[in-house]
């Protein structure tokens, strides 16, 4: 079992609304290139597919341990890639394939409202996702190749060595985290973003559950105050996977203490990051840990997932 990383203090988490916007938002775009050279039968070349990182590299990717890989396939008026189809998908360090992959297309949806409970918001059109998972063999720079219609997109995936690693992995014991639920908001308000009714997913505290022996899902969201378009889905998502996972217990954990407050307001000064999301090392949202019955992390599902891929990693808490 690897070491759990060395944790960041609270005083020097020195992580401001913007910056946390941006890490839990889209983390970089991949470069393409063209196989055709130009358009089919001397027609104009299409623009480029946009292709974007929704994984961190900023000291979350470990080397030597499967890790999962998400990235997005922009909208550009249709979809380049059908509901059930691939993309092929090369994993190269220093020049040499190390793994090649097809990975299943996903759909992303949004449906869920703002701050003000009543009208949805805009994010990046991002109409499809596809999680890579694949083992880095050692800290350095990778590049995921992806081969989209006529062109292949290179994205760069820094991994790095676990105990330079920010965020807890799995294989690492959860942290006994008292957190916030319907008796005891321990001060955060809301106490979950969900309008107009808030999710179940606050009755008991994660420090409570662990002591139980049972295997628990923690979410950590904020689907009316979200960085990305995926806040609100993957809550959705998990409560709709209750219904057939009831033996897994699951907790929702807001990530501003003081949304209320500063009147959901992002670029507010005074908005503060609970401080679960502190204790946990997160600088994106959401993250969906998985933790069975011995209080071990099993895996970490970050920013996007969908019914399909989520019920398939709950399966295996059982």
């Amino acid at each position: 079992m690897p070491n759990p990383p060395s944790r960041r203090e609270p005083e020097s988490f020195d992580l401001n609304r913007r910056s946390f916007l941006i890490r839990g938002g889209l983390f970089g775009a991949g470069t393409a290139l063209s196989l055709a050279g130009c358009g089919r039968f001397g027609e104009p070349a299409a623009p480029p597919p946009q292709l974007v990182a929704l994984f961190s590299t900023d000291h979350v990717i470990a080397a030597g341990q499967l890790q999962r890989l998400p990235f997005g396939l922009v909208d550009q008026g249709q979809p380049l890639v059908g509901e059930s189809a691939q993309v092929k998908v090369e994993v190269l360090f220093q020049g040499e394939i190390i793994d090649q992959l097809d990975v299943p297309s996903r759909i992303v949806t949004h449906d869920h409202p703002d701050g003000n409970g009543s009208t949805e918001h805009e994010h990046a059109d991002i109409l499809r996702y596809f999680a890579v998972r694949t083992t880095l063999p050692e800290p350095g720079v990778y590049d995921l190749i992806v081969e989209v219609d006529d062109y292949k997109i290179s994205l760069p995936v820094q991994a790095f060595a676990t105990e330079d690693v920010g965020v807890l992995l799995p294989g690492q014991p959860m942290p006994p985290l008292v957190t916030p639920t319907f008796d005891d908001g321990l001060g955060t308000d809301p106490l979950c973003t969900r309008f107009p009714n808030p999710c179940p997913f606050h009755q008991q505290t994660l420090a409570d559950l662990l002591a139980t022996k049972q295997p628990i899902a923690v979410l950590v969201s904020t689907p009316a105050v979200c960085a990305t378009a995926y806040c609100g889905p993957v809550l959705e998502a998990l409560i709709e996977a209750d219904r057939s996972f009831a033996d897994v217990a699951k907790i929702h954990i807001e990530v501003y203490a003081n949304a209320k407050e500063v009147n959901f307001d992002l670029s507010s000064k005074d908005l503060r990051l609970a401080p679960a999301v502190v204790d946990l090392g997160l600088e994106f949202e959401p993250s969906l840990f998985l933790i069975d019955s011995s209080g071990i992390i099993v895996e970490r599902i970050d920013n996007v997932y969908d019914q399909l891929e989520l019920e398939t990693a709950l399966s295996k808490l059982r």
